[in-house]
């Protein structure tokens, strides 16, 4: 049984990902490389890429990356100040005015630093040496097309796997590089997109409403999912009176259906499909002919509502990036939600990685369940 592992997307939500490898890793201390399937999107592909491309020691490899995201700065990400932040506003605002489209992708955030960052951490050629070598079967990056409005996983992988096209949803095989997780990564109107081939790419949650589909038709037969949504525990409250809904809080929503609701809705479909395979005899699936068969699944999500752990954080970001999102201390204030996608400061990555190796740990027996089968 091949294991996969999808790490979704969320900006600086990513960091919870990390702590949850970090509790994997604790249970496992002598393991070289659990997953042989890693599919990433948006900040999970940073994770993803980093991942693969670690040494063959999986616990070396998350303390590598838990050091990465504890040290991290909000200028390692994109420019901060708010010169830089009112620049980019007035170049919007001017070639709408003017129609200049065909000048650069524009963007409301410059992240030309993250570039810098990928590049001095993170090792394509290790991750492809990992592929070579069998360690690992697949890597996959997903990516959203915003011409063709396609979401791609470009992937590199062993020999036998095949790319896919499905609708609006296909499989690409190609030499994975800064460019296919920077893509990735660009969060919509908040970082540019990157042009890949023909075409510019931006954040693969965009149009992703499969999730879990490029791991399984990457090879994976059992899938640990790690999200970043604690929808399922924090149910939204509402306010005791009106809240105007400025832009800011509008853009939260779209964040949180695409970053979060999406992700919900494939784990809800798949757990759906797997009961109702259940019910059907063999011989009867078999007679249909239909590619069917049940999916080991593990799902990690948060365990607190990170809008509000990101409100202890508010002045780490920079004031016209709190006033554009209208965030509040108001711990269920739309506004934090949205703050925290963009809080990449080390005091709240740190806070996330923390909370997620807990969630790991309270799930300990699940986790060596769901790995018992290939432990060695």
């Amino acid at each position: 049984m091949d294991t996969g592992v999808v790490l979704t997307g969320g900006g600086a939500r990513a960091a919870y990902q990390v702590g949850v490898l970090k509790g994997i890793s604790d249970i496992f201390p002598d393991w070289a490389h659990p997953f042989r399937v890693i599919v990433g999107t948006s900040a999970g592909a940073i994770n993803a890429v980093a991942l693969a491309g670690g040494g063959g020691v999986f616990r070396h490899n998350i303390t590598k990356l838990e050091q990465i995201w504890s040290e991290l700065t909000i200028d390692q990400i994109y420019k901060a100040n708010s010169y830089d932040i009112l620049r980019n506003m007035t170049d919007i605002a001017r070639r709408m005015i003017s129609g200049a489209y065909d000048e650069s992708p524009m963007a409301l955030l410059n992240n030309s630093p993250l570039k810098a960052l990928l590049k001095r951490e993170v090792d394509f050629g290790q991750a492809r040496a990992a592929i070579a070598a069998g360690n690992i079967a697949a890597l996959g990056v997903n990516a959203c097309g915003y011409t063709t409005g396609q979401s791609i996983c470009f992937f590199e992988g062993a020999p036998s796997i095949a790319g896919w096209a499905i609708g609006q949803r296909a499989g690409v095989r190609t030499e994975l590089g800064l460019d296919h997780v920077l893509a990735s990564s660009a969060i919509p109107t908040l970082f540019r997109p990157v042009r890949i081939n023909r075409e510019y790419f931006g954040d693969g949650v965009t149009r992703q409403m499969a999730h879990i589909s490029p791991a399984l038709r990457l090879g994976a037969s059992k899938v640990l999912v790690i999200g970043v949504s604690a929808n399922n525990i924090c149910p939204p409250k509402r306010p005791k009176t009106p809240e105007v809904a400025d832009l800011g809080h509008v853009i939260a929503h779209v964040f949180n259906g695409m970053f979060l609701d999406t992700l919900d809705y494939d784990i809800d479909r798949l757990r759906l499909i797997n009961q109702l395979l259940e019910l059907v005899p063999e011989d009867k699936l078999q007679e249909s002919k239909l590619d069917l068969k049940p999916v080991r699944l593990l799902e990690i999500s948060p365990s607190e509502d990170m809008g509000e752990l990101a409100t202890r954080y508010l002045n780490r970001i920079p004031m016209v990036l709190r006033r554009f999102a209208g965030a509040s201390r108001d711990a269920h204030s739309s506004g934090s939600s949205l703050v925290s996608y963009l809080m990449f400061d080390q005091g709240f990555c740190r806070e996330l990685i923390r909370m997620g190796y807990e969630d790991a740990q309270r799930q300990s027996r699940q986790i060596e369940q769901f790995f018992k089968a290939d432990a060695n």
